[in-house]
This record gives structure tokens, C-alpha cells and sequence, in this order.
């Protein structure tokens, strides 16, 4: 983490994250892939959560606070919201559906966002109910209340953590909400040593046309677990986020997802597979699958949330037993030792004639890695069930973690609510 004190090197790092995102007027433009692996393996459980789409775990508070106070306008602040593409739909959609008395407040750093932001509004006729302030989060103060606080994949740019989770909270009204969407991985966006293990293993299997880092402008034979925090504040205390907000607020609505399969279908990897290939699709399929069964076990944990909390005890409500606390990654956590040795990558091992190997479907070695882990993770399941054979059922209970009344999606398996046993 970066010194807070050391005032050039934060200055530093203010102007690469305003040099970064000057010119950037799509933030949320992900490749295709992503829509297919999202709606695939994401959907569903925001879906069992209650919600038809991201947007919609902003909206509905935010609609319910407007249909609840008619003749008062609710206040909404958005910390970091760069573009203000979020800001603008929740705008337009209230307004569509009758309700104008919401303000919401859009705090960033960046002057050219806050423009791009300001027209957008505009041209969404929402001007009206948006308003935009300069401000970094790091140093901001709350000056009032509001009913709802937003923030969209910012709190991961955010050295002072604790001081804005404090000024989050004290801005809260009694029965106000916060709702956010970002990555929770580890810092700079690097893979833990487990999740590295299975990457490299599926990463062997692969044609060389997966393995080309669209936003490096590299090829990588071997992947490399890049620290994206060497320059602004990309994912600078992401591994921070879930821990400190579970000691600032009380969870409320919550769905922690995907790890290993993130590096396929985001920016840097994603664009190099299309949902228009079978090939590509059985891929991410698979990978998709292992993925789950992996954060199933508590092998990894997840690297992305969708999240409301509260500032009092509130019901939880999470996908399975995937709770916020299972979701924390302990930094100091050992783990079990899934992979011995990663083979070279395919293109060393198994290239045609002419010297290349993009005629092999990549699913055929990813096949034999999804059986040497599903084979470790049948161990620890099987390691796990003994430890809970071996505990009473009392101290069963007192360990175990909160319910949700959340059950697995249609055709899925049943799975227990409480702690699976590995090795934390």
C-alpha cells in the first residue's frame, strides 16, 4: 500500500489516474465475452437476489426512498462517479417511471469526467436531478445527510479507506443504505497464490490467440501477474474494501463472484475471445464452472461484489453460503497445495505443421486441468465433511454463520450454510 503520507508520491499518482481517464468516455466497454459469461453465471444469482440487472441494486432503494417520501427530495451522493453513466440511468429511469424528487450528487476528481458527465445529463434531459462536484475522495467530507450513498467500482482507487468509509457512514440518515458494486480481489488486481496456481495451469492450455494483453499491447507466453497499482490508483487497497466495510456497516444485500474467470473475459484478455465461437464459449463454460466449485470450497475467494449495507443490524440476504465473511480473503491465509508443477504453454508443447497450434481447441487441455483440480477439490470437500463429522453439533451451531434464505439457482446443488471447512 502506498505511503498516504508521502505527499509527491500521492501527487504523482493524482496525475497518472487524471492522465488515465481524460480521454476515456466508455469506462463500462467490455468485451462481448463478458456479456455472455455475465448473463451465463451472474444473472441468475443477481436474479435469486432479487434483481433483474446490475443497475437495479441502486435502483429499487433508491426508487422505494422516492416512492416513500413523495413530497421530500431524497439526497444521493455517488462517490467517484466518474462518467456518471450509472448516475445518469438511475436519473432517467426514476424520471420515466414519475418519480423527479431524488438530487444526486456525483463527487470526482477528474474535471474532464465531471464535463463528459454534465453533457450526458443533459442529453438524458436529467439535468435537473444531477449535480456534480470536484472533489477527491481520499480528503472529502460529508457536509449533510442522504438517504442513499452509491458507489460504482470507485472505492478500489481510494487510498484513505477508513476516512471515507467514515465520512460514508456518518452521512448516512438512520435508515439510509449503502450500495456498491467493485473489486475486491487483491491489491493492484494480482492473483492470490492459489488463484495464480490455477491460472497458470489453464493458461498452458490455451491457443496463442487468448494469451495477447489488449491493454499492455503485449503478448504474454507466460502469464504475468501484473500489479495494475504501479501507476494511479488501480486497485491500490482492493483487498481492503469487504473487510473494512464489514466493520463500518452492517451487511444488507450481498453477491460476491467470479475469480479465475475474470482474466478471460475483462479488458486486458477478453476481446481476444468471441461468444460467436464455439470454441470460445465451451472455454469459458468450463473455466466458468471450475471457477465456482473453486469459490464453492473456499479454495479462492471472490474478486467482485455487488453489495448493500446498513448502519444497523439488518437480515442478510447472499447466493448460497457465500456470505460476505466467507468472501474475505485473509491476506495471511495458507491454503492447500493444488498444483505441483505448471506445464509449458501449448504453443511449446503441441504446435502443427506449419509451427502453430491455433487449430487446437483450447478445451482439450483445459479438460485435464479441470480434472487435476477437480480431483484436489474432491479432497478437500471430502477433507471438509470429515472435520464437520468430527464437531458437535453444538459447536456446529455456534460456529456456524448466518442463513440466507437464498438457495442455489434452477438446476443447481444444494449446498450447506455453514463454514465448509478449509483452511483459511
Amino acid at each position: 500500500m502506498m505511503p498516504a503520507t508521502d505527499k509527491p508520491e500521492y501527487e504523482r499518482r493524482v496525475r497518472e489516474e487524471l492522465d488515465n481517464y481524460r480521454s476515456v468516455e466508455n469506462v463500462d466497454d467490455l468485451p462481448p465475452i463478458y456479456d455472455y459469461w455475465s448473463q451465463r453465471y451472474v444473472a441468475p444469482k443477481l436474479q435469486a437476489l432479487g434483481f433483474d440487472s446490475l443497475d437495479d441494486i441502486f435502483r429499487k432503494p433508491l426508487a422505494r426512498r422516492c416512492a416513500e417520501q413523495p413530497d421530500r427530495q431524497v439526497a444521493v451522493v455517488s462517490l467517484g462517479s466518474g462518467n456518471a453513466e450509472l448516475e445518469v440511468r438511475l436519473a432517467a429511469s426514476l424520471a420515466a417511471a414519475g418519480s423527479t424528487n431524488l438530487k444526486i450528487t456525483c463527487l470526482e476528481i477528474n474535471p474532464a469526467m465531471i464535463e463528459r458527465a454534465a453533457a450526458s445529463a443533459v442529453s438524458a434531459g436529467v439535468e435537473s436531478l444531477l449535480a456534480f462536484q470536484e472533489a477527491d475522495l481520499n480528503t472529502w467530507v460529508a457536509d449533510k445527510q442522504y438517504g442513499l450513498v452509491i458507489a460504482s467500482h470507485s472505492l478500489h482507487h481510494v487510498v484513505e479507506l477508513e476516512h471515507l468509509l467514515d465520512q460514508a457512514r456518518s452521512a448516512l440518515e438512520p435508515c439510509g443504505r449503502f450500495v456498491i458494486k467493485d473489486m475486491i480481489g487483491r491489491n493492484g488486481h494480482m492473483r492470490w497464490p492459489e488463484a495464480l496456481a490455477i491460472v497458470e495451469l489453464i493458461w498452458a492450455t490455451t491457443p496463442a490467440r487468448y494469451r495477447y494483453n489488449q491493454q499492455l499491447s503485449r503478448f504474454e507466453e507466460l502469464y504475468e501477474n501484473w500489479d495494475c497499482s504501479v501507476v494511479g490508483f488501480e486497485g491500490i487497497r482492493a483487498q481492503d474494501i469487504l473487510p473494512l466495510l464489514l466493520k463500518h456497516f452492517y451487511p444488507a444485500e450481498f453477491l460476491g463472484f467470479a475469480n479465475v474467470i475474470g482474466l478471460f473475459v475483462d479488458r486486458a484478455f477478453g476481446h481476444n475471445l468471441s461468444p460467436e465461437l464455439e470454441e470460445d464459449r465451451v472455454f469459458i463454460d468450463r473455466v466458468a464452472q471450475l471457477d465456482e466449485l473453486l469459490i464453492d470450497l473456499g479454495v479462492v475467494k471472490p474478486t467482485h461484489m455487488i453489495a448493500s449495507f446498513d448502519v444497523e443490524p439488518t437480515q442478510e440476504r447472499y447466493f448460497k453460503h457465500w456470505s460476505p465473511q466467507f468472501c474475505v480473503r485473509d491476506p495471511e491465509r495458507t491454503f492447500p497445495e493444488i498444483v505441483v508443477s505448471v506445464p509449458r504453454p501449448v504453443s511449446a508443447l503441441d504446435s502443427n505443421e506449419n509451427g502453430t497450434n491455433e487449430s487446437r481447441p483450447a478445451v482439450v487441455g483445459l479438460r485435464r486441468v479441470g480434472h487435476k483440480v477437480r480431483g484436489a477439490a474432491g479432497k478437500l470437500k471430502r477433507a471438509a465433511t470429515i472435520n464437520r463429522l468430527r464437531s458437535s453439533q453444538s459447536a456446529s451451531d455456534a460456529s456456524a454463520p448466518a442463513t440466507s434464505p437464498l438457495g442455489p439457482p434452477a438446476g443447481g446443488n444444494s449446498s450447506s450454510q455453514t463454514d465448509i471447512g478449509i483452511p483459511h
